[in-house]
């Protein structure tokens, strides 16, 4: 895909770092943005940095919670249809201790995180994508 000019966008991790970074791409290229993150604070700050440049909307979401992604989709075809990507950007680490000092509850966090919020933003948009093709 080479233009995104009225595109929708969905973008977890989107309220700093890369998500951000891709929410201003994306948004710079005419792509409808649907922002989402667990930090709703600094998610709606990027959603009033971007709202003059596209429609933006902002869903606070974990994606560790299938509930919650699907809530997340549901919210991006109620608002604009249609998905085009899906940018499961989401990521968190415990940077302060050594893997083998992790708690379980660290992994849990880790993993519901990076792995199956991966996993939950594939089964909560790409059925419905291919449906649209």
């Amino acid at each position: 895909m080479e233009n995104f000019k009225n595109k929708t966008v969905v973008i977890t991790g989107a309220a700093s770092g890369i998500g951000k970074g891709l929410a201003q791409r994306f948004a710079d290229a005419g792509a409808k943005i649907v922002l989402s993150d667990i930090e709703s604070g600094r998610l709606h700050e990027v959603e009033n940095d971007l709202g003059e440049a596209t429609e933006v909307i902002s869903v606070e979401t974990d994606v560790s919670s299938i509930d919650q992604v699907r809530h997340l989709a549901e919210r991006t075809y109620e608002t604009f249809g249609e998905c085009h990507i899906v940018c499961n950007n989401a990521g968190v680490a415990e940077n302060n201790l050594k893997t083998w000092e992790l708690r379980q509850q660290d992994w849990d966090w880790v993993l519901g995180v990076n792995l199956y919020g991966v996993i939950n933003g594939i089964n909560a948009f790409v059925p419905r994508m291919l449906k649209s093709e």
